[in-house]
């Protein structure tokens, strides 16, 4: 007997995962509300979106401002460091 492929792995895995959400969706409809008490009908297609929250982007990208500044210190001694050198190695 051959050995499965990836590809057909995968296409397992997926179609059980296809499976296991329809037995899902219809073991949720098969529940029964109270007797009395109105059906809720939400859509199944709804998603909730978290509410818009303000950033600032200097307080959130601080740390950025800091790296490049120390970024910049680093790269103008190496660059002196490199002048002073270059006198003394001819």
């Amino acid at each position: 007997m051959a050995k499965k492929t990836r590809k057909v792995l995968k296409q397992e895995s997926s179609q059980r995962a296809i499976r296991q959400a329809m037995s899902n969706v219809q073991s949720v409809a098969a529940v029964e509300t109270p007797a009395g008490a109105p059906a809720a009908r939400t859509p199944l297609n709804t998603v909730a979106r978290p509410a818009k929250v303000e950033i600032d982007p200097r307080e959130e990208y601080k740390y950025v401002r800091t790296d490049l500044r120390r970024i910049a210190i680093l790269a103008a001694s190496f660059t002196a460091i490199l002048i002073v050198l270059s006198f003394f190695i001819k």
